[in-house]
């Protein structure tokens, strides 16, 4: 757990407006989750934009190197989760999710917890065996439209360096994780891209 302290607050420009509530760390000072229900206007943004709204947020306040993932669009909100990339490898417990409102890029809910608790620079070796190795693990049937390396959380706390490769069977996408040291098959998700963003199950 991180301790925080929490805060309530209004704005200068709109007094009588909904109040921003956030936990910010007591170690470092860092916004570890932030909640502003303002009212949302008509959508003038499409998720390119506001990723790169989320992006810009993230760098100007230090966060190098993020890469969005998934996305979800609700209520003319965009909910986009940002991974850490370190040199080539994406590093999905390093993750921190933004709310973006759609009318005009701004930032009304952050949740960096994951990030916090788990960003570190690590030490990644090469891998034990290459990425044609572990393509031949996965179901031949799948048509691979993209590969790469990443780092993944399981449920046991414990970090898996693996290659990912996204993929379409039978008309439905995956990702399939193959363990970049044992060639042993790690997870597999299926993406549902439904009318509000795009999800994995």
């Amino acid at each position: 757990p991180i301790k925080t302290f929490s805060f309530q607050m209004k704005l200068t420009d709109s007094p009588d407006g909904p109040n921003v509530n956030a936990g910010i760390s007591q170690k470092g000072g860092h916004i570890v989750w932030l909640l502003y229900n303002r009212e949302i206007g008509e959508s003038k943004l499409d998720m390119d934009q506001a990723k790169k709204a989320g992006l810009d947020f993230l760098k100007d306040r230090g966060y190098e190197d993020m890469v969005d993932t998934y996305y979800m669009k609700q209520d003319n909100i965009a909910t986009v989760n940002y991974a850490y990339k370190q040199g080539d490898v994406i590093i999905y417990p390093d993750l921190i999710k933004l709310k973006i409102a759609l009318d005009d890029g701004e930032i009304v809910g952050i949740e960096s917890k994951t990030f916090l608790s788990n960003h570190t620079q690590r030490e990644i070796s090469e891998p034990e065996i290459s990425m044609e190795e572990a393509r031949k693990k996965i179901n031949g049937n799948l048509k691979v439209s993209s590969s790469g390396l990443a780092i993944i959380p399981t449920d046991y706390k414990k970090e898996l360096f693996c290659y990912e490769f996204k993929g379409k069977l039978n008309d439905s996408d995956f990702i399939v994780y193959i363990n970049a040291v044992t060639g042993t098959e790690e997870d597999i998700l299926m993406i549902v891209d439904t009318p509000n963003g795009v999800l994995t199950i």
